[in-house]
């Protein structure tokens, strides 16, 4: 059964992340948390086995080729859509040292690699087995290496998200799966409590905000190509009537159509 669910799950992240692709760059706050995060990464040497899981349009492998230009980048993601903006994106920036690859995080196909670094943005809530997925992860990372990993904040993207999850769920039934509503890695004592799992000798949180201001509409398109997507996919029929009375209901606490946007995020560094 368990299975079943798990195949259920990624199949429909799969399906709204293929659906979501040619629009996903429209939300700069991907680009700017990929940009923060590379920021933060420093290496030694410039002979490196680099992974970007969940590696989506690229942003953070692009930022990692162009810091670390002699390096052997693999970018992996479950949407082949993704990867096939991502690699439309490299070809035009002229980047030849990120391979990407559709592949599945918890069946990853690089035996006998180790890595200097794996890199994941947004993408560990997203598993169903994320305790499993982790250690895996950690074990294919040499004697040093770093796992760096972004997730959202628990004050981001609120209270419209909250409003948008609760609206969902009261008026028509539909919430996230449990598997991945339960394990948000929205607090630091989260984030400590999944890195217990294995040995490392040190672990930084870094609390990054990124803030602007957004209309409502705007607000309306991120939530369409975005991983909200899958729920507002299975409205059907209801779609435009959900719209109405979610639009209307932040009109009513907004400020002449506007809100202030957050999508503050934790990013963590960990070394083995």
């Amino acid at each position: 059964m368990d299975k079943k669910e798990d195949l259920k799950i990624k199949n429909n992240i799969k399906n709204t992340f293929d659906d979501v692709a040619k629009s996903y760059d429209r939300n700069k706050q991907f680009i700017i948390s990929a940009q923060k995060m590379v920021k933060l990464i420093e290496l030694d040497s410039d002979d490196l086995y680099i992974l970007d899981l969940s590696t989506g349009t690229g942003n953070i492998a692009i930022e990692l080729a162009k810091k670390f230009p002699k390096a052997n980048i693999f970018g992996v993601d479950i949407s082949n859509e993704m990867l096939n903006i991502a690699r439309d994106k490299t070809k035009k920036q002229s980047i030849n040292n990120i391979t990407y690859q559709m592949q599945d995080v918890e069946n990853l196909k690089f035996d006998g690699i180790k890595f200097d670094l794996i890199t994941c943005g947004y993408g560990l809530f997203f598993y169903p087995n994320m305790d499993k997925v982790f250690r895996n992860i950690c074990n294919k990372l040499k004697n040093n290496g770093k796992f760096v990993f972004s997730t959202f904040t628990d004050i981001a993207f609120e209270p419209y998200s909250k409003i948008f999850l609760d609206m969902l769920d009261t008026n028509y039934g539909i919430k996230p799966p449990n598997k991945i509503e339960k394990k948000q890695l929205k607090t630091e004592n989260e984030i400590k409590e999944l890195s217990s799992q294995i040995e490392y000798k040190n672990l930084e949180i870094k609390n990054i905000d990124i803030k602007f201001p957004m209309s409502i509409n705007e607000w309306w398109d991120l939530l369409n190509s975005t991983g909200y997507q899958g729920l507002l996919n299975q409205l059907e029929s209801n779609y435009s009537k959900f719209e109405k009375e979610y639009i209307e209901h932040l009109k009513s606490i907004s400020n002449n159509n506007n809100i202030k946007y957050n999508a503050n995020s934790f990013i963590s560094i960990l070394r083995l």
